[in-house]
């Protein structure tokens, strides 16, 4: 590929092809007429979601997923006009904006549902709606043992489209959890079927319970970690070739001479213990590079690997070290990383100069939306600046 952008410091390559093949092997596990619900949320996980949605309608996904009403409108603005499906419950104002334009929501209580038919009768539309049952992952949904007069209730409104009924399983955890979560769900739907309640779209799968469950596919999956090319956290197992689709690069800014000894970076916490070359990379927190979540430990072995993990961080154990790639070479960053600068360690026989082309392993979903997507096909691509809502569209219907 083209040694590009010329205009940036750094960028974020997305490689469709990549997406196109991940698509392509999920499809080989899926079941004759299970449908596909692509999950573009959170920015299409830090990929840009307005060309990563235009991508996976071209590739066939049967209808897109995001959290939130802004995300679903931002793909409306752009010309999406492809089913779209909002898993969050809505204020009223939202349930307005959402109906009038053809956006799919969630009903997950008794209120939701009364929100929807009095915004569908102001409209003067039907709502489309999926019902979002808690089998106890603790989010939002109907308990189970308040799920059925909900779901009647639904199906007897003249405002309302029932298209779905869903739930969420509580992922990572062991399979026995998640099997009883089924069983909840399963138990609810054959209540239904025996009233004579039959919803066309019943769904439960994310990435994790897709790969190591394919019995709970049932009439749709809604899929996003491994469509963009990685596997999902917890013990699965690799039923299926990825290819990772997401590169953070940068160019070198300046290398510099130090001799042994030498401090770097804020509150010197790495020592040189040679002389040694130092690059300067313009990337740093802001871009989200050195920025982790740090989620509450699973448990005590949980909890010892991280404590683990920080010593060998403080000792600067090359094992935990943040790294990057110049070269075709692996690469140690050095001390704390800056808000918009990192330095790496060069080794001896590696040569570089400024503006070498570096890759560094920033986490999608922390990678700033200020930094620029390209997007390639080919080993060739373009830049998109759709990362921002448009602030002169119309927000909500009075």
């Amino acid at each position: 590929m083209t040694e590009w952008p010329t205009e940036t410091d750094k960028w974020i390559e997305v490689d469709l092809e990549a997406i196109g093949h991940n698509l392509q092997e999920i499809r080989r596990m899926m079941q004759p007429g299970t449908r596909l619900m692509a999950v573009v949320k959170a920015n299409a996980y830090g990929l840009g979601a307005v060309p990563v949605a235009r991508e996976l309608i071209k590739l066939g996904a049967d209808l897109l997923g995001v959290t939130f009403l802004r995300e679903a409108l931002q793909l409306r603005y752009n010309g999406i006009d492809e089913d779209i499906m909002v898993f969050s419950p809505l204020l009223y104002q939202e349930y307005l904006t959402a109906i009038d334009h053809n956006i799919i929501v969630s009903v997950g209580s008794a209120r939701d549902l009364s929100l929807v038919e009095k915004a569908a009768a102001q409209i003067g539309k039907k709502a489309r709606v999926h019902i979002k049952i808690d089998t106890g992952l603790g989010r939002f949904g109907l308990d189970i043992d308040e799920a059925e007069p909900v779901v009647r209730d639904t199906c007897a409104s003249e405002a309302i489209e029932l298209e779905g009924i869903y739930t969420h399983f509580a992922a990572g955890v062991d399979d026995a959890y998640t099997v009883k979560q089924f069983n909840r769900f399963r138990s609810l739907l054959d209540s239904l079927e025996k009233q004579g309640i039959s919803i066309p779209l019943r769904h439960c799968c994310s990435s994790s319970s897709f790969l190591r469950h394919p019995h709970m596919h049932l009439d749709m999956v809604r899929l996003g970690t491994v469509l963009y090319g990685q596997f999902p956290a917890g013990k699965v197992m690799p039923k299926v070739h990825l290819r990772e689709c997401f590169r953070f690069k940068s160019r070198i800014t300046a290398v510099r001479d130090f001799k042994r000894g030498s401090y770097l970076g804020y509150y010197r916490t790495y020592r040189l213990p040679r002389d040694s070359r130092v690059a300067v990379i313009p990337v740093g927190l802001v871009d989200g590079f050195g920025v982790e979540a740090v989620p509450k430990p699973a448990g005590i072995i949980d909890l010892l690997k991280m404590g683990v993990k920080l010593l060998a961080s403080f000792l600067n154990l090359n094992r935990t070290s943040l790294t990057a790639t110049v070269n075709g070479r692996t690469v140690y960053i050095r001390g704390k990383v800056f808000m918009q600068f990192c330095l790496a360690e060069i080794p001896p026989q590696l040569e570089v100069e400024p503006g070498d082309v570096v890759e560094l392993p920033v986490k999608r979903t922390m990678a700033s939306l200020a930094v620029p997507r390209y997007y390639l096909r080919e080993g060739r691509g373009r830049a998109e600046d759709d990362n921002v809502l448009p602030v002169s569209e119309p927000g909500f219907i009075e």
